[in-house]
């Protein structure tokens, strides 16, 4: 993906969205510029970094493109055999952008004019679809992708990760999909395949995060190690595996995903978009087509996203946030939502 600039913009221009398919060997095709990731070489050792710490690294349309089109580039590198997803500053990833649209600024997690047809996308779920097609990308690479995973890891986050062949955990990490309390039935249920329907209901029924060593008991994280020792053993993990040639690992990872497939994963996981529809329909039913059957939504369009997020809390509980980050930013609900990322660029 690439962001084509004609003549110098006003603040208020908007960049031109270039798109391409990822190329095959040898193709001559238009090669991405990377602005919201950080693309790196070290050997066999290929890094994908979301490079937005200020926002906790906020999914988004062009940063999932551009996280799809980075791996799909290492996969051609002969030299890179395993590919590391990180964030940059305190967080993994706290979600998707759900800072309310001000009239005038483009949207942020899906194209401008929407997918297919902005009256069929939400039936459809395209939005949905779209994640799904960018995060089974990473599924089914044929290089190892490992998520190194340390602050927040919420909502789409924790999709990003699950999609991951590996995720190596820090200790405190806190991991959650808070949007399951008021909005989402999950978009993309993967967490049953990763921690069985016990741990699946506890989690998706009660919104309650869970830390790296409670991830690392029922089956979601690979390990779980100390913060300050997580760069360091995800980089140790990561040459280890890379001494494996990519052709026999590729068919290991191949021979993993089949045994998941032929139990029914992949119709399973587009099962859960036509649910995530529903519940979309069910906002929209309630009252009009802003949603404002959605009571956060509803808070946030008319008095800022900050008393959102103060009424969610009120609501279910302040589960994402610690005193810490309060002390630390001294407003609370200005200085970190319910998802435990800063309200004024709000990931779900």
């Amino acid at each position: 993906m690439e962001f084509v600039e004609e003549s110098a913009p006003s603040a208020t221009e908007s960049r031109r969205l270039v798109k391409f398919s990822p190329p095959y060997r040898g193709e001559n095709v238009a090669q991405p510029t990377f602005d919201l990731i950080d693309v790196e070489y070290d050997g066999p050792i290929g890094r994908i970094v979301l490079n937005s710490p200020e926002k906790r690294n906020p999914l988004g349309y062009e940063r999932l493109l551009q996280i799809e089109m980075a791996a799909k580039l290492m996969e051609l590198n002969d030299d890179v055999r395993v590919i590391i997803i990180k964030g940059q500053g305190k967080d993994f990833c706290a979600g998707f952008d759900i800072t309310p649209v001000k009239p005038g600024e483009p949207v942020r997690n899906m194209p401008e004019n929407g997918y297919i047809h902005p009256d069929r996308d939400n039936i459809w779920q395209s939005y949905d679809l779209e994640h799904l097609r960018v995060f089974t990308t990473l599924f089914e690479l044929q290089k190892p992708v490992i998520a190194q995973i340390h602050g927040h890891c919420l909502a789409g986050g924790t999709e990003l990760a699950g999609f991951c062949d590996l995720r190596v955990v820090a200790e405190d990490a806190k991991i959650g999909y808070p949007v399951t309390r008021n909005w989402s039935s999950g978009n993309l249920q993967y967490i049953p395949w990763l921690v069985g329907m016990t741990k699946a209901k506890y989690y998706m029924f009660t919104g309650e995060p869970m830390d790296g060593v409670e991830a690392l008991r029922c089956g979601w994280a690979s390990e779980a190690v100390p913060a300050d020792e997580l760069e360091a053993r995800t980089e140790e993990l990561a040459r280890k595996i890379a001494l494996t040639p990519t052709d026999l690992i590729m068919l290991t990872k191949r021979s993993i995903n089949r045994q998941f497939e032929v139990m029914g994963m992949h119709t399973g996981l587009r099962s859960s978009v036509d649910i995530w529809a529903l519940a979309v329909m069910r906002l929209m039913a309630k009252n009009d087509k802003d949603n404002s059957g959605d009571e956060f939504h509803r808070i946030a369009h008319t008095e800022g996203l900050k008393a959102a997020l103060s009424w969610r809390d009120k609501t279910f509980g302040a589960n994402y946030r610690t005193a810490r980050h309060a002390e630390e930013n001294g407003t609370g609900a200005a200085a970190a939502d319910g998802d435990g990322a800063p309200a004024e660029h709000s990931p779900a």
